[in-house]
């Protein structure tokens, strides 16, 4: 195991584990932190994707992808309606598409234009997600139900590694990441379980504004590390067509910002429809 990442790793998570459960959501602090992630990813997203021959409008992707996430924390704290946002997601499919006929060559504008959306939906739209759960207790409170998934996620994510390194036989899927293992994502289980468990004693049953019974604490420790891996995976593959182990170099064995947060990209959405559905 690689001690200098546990340590560094645990410090991260320290700090930003404070912040989180300090600071209130509807703070300009946090719009500034969710839109620098979210640019970082975007930008490491199109990056692999150049490598990859597959052109993309940066620019105007990254634009659009940080318009998204503002006009998301923006809706939840002042109250607007969600149309303000499916009107501006129109908006900027529009504008992606009307890119193409800046271009002479058919074929190129059609290329570009799919490349541009790609990386818009598979980073801003997805993170938005993640910004809608930090926004449900309120903008005058810190959020609970973004810092659960954290937890719930990034230590099922531990889990995963730990067992894995020391158990790890059976491969998961060799083909794209062949360090995960079967064992792995069952520890992964372990250990969001474990953090659902605590979460629910710890609060009284409650996730943020919402009831948290335990049942719904253990479902969900089973199926974070499982739409986590999955995401996880995309990104693997992603990184694996370009010949690329990291999708960039923030911190010492953790990758690019797009390798910390690839499995919240998928579980966040997740969480969000799963707390509309059986929560609310």
């Amino acid at each position: 195991m690689d001690k200098k990442r546990i340590i560094l790793g645990l410090t991260i998570a320290a700090v930003l584990s404070t912040a989180v459960l300090l600071v209130p959501s509807g703070n300009i602090s946090v719009l500034i932190g969710l839109m620098i992630i979210c640019g970082l990813a975007m930008g490491e997203v199109y990056a692999l994707m150049a490598l990859g021959d597959l052109p993309a409008s940066k620019k105007t992707g990254m634009i659009c992808g940080l318009l998204f996430t503002a006009m998301t924390w923006l809706t939840a704290k002042y109250g607007f309606s969600d149309d303000v946002l499916w009107s501006l997601l129109l908006i900027i499919l529009m504008v992606i598409f009307l890119r193409l006929f800046g271009y002479s060559d058919p074929r190129q504008a059609l290329r570009n234009a799919l490349g541009t959306l790609f990386g818009f939906l598979y980073v801003a739209f997805f993170w938005s997600f993640f910004v809608r759960l930090y926004m449900v207790s309120g903008p005058d409170s810190p959020t609970r139900a973004a810092f659960y998934l954290l937890l719930a996620v990034k230590w099922g994510d531990a889990g995963a590694y730990f067992i894995g390194s020391r158990f790890g036989k059976h491969k998961l899927c060799p083909h794209i990441s062949p360090k995960k293992s079967w064992e792995g994502l069952f520890g992964g289980f372990l250990f969001s379980c474990v953090v659902g468990v605590l979460w629910w004693v710890c609060t009284g049953g409650r996730l943020g504004p919402h009831k948290f019974p335990l049942i719904h604490a253990l479902i969900l420790g089973i199926l974070f590390p499982i739409i986590g891996t999955l995401g996880d995976l995309v990104e693997s593959m992603f990184k694996r067509a370009v010949g690329l182990k990291d999708s960039g170099a923030i911190a010492h064995g953790m990758g690019g910002m797009l390798d910390m947060i690839d499995s919240l990209l998928f579980t966040a959405p997740f969480m969000y429809i799963y707390i509309k559905f059986f929560l609310c």
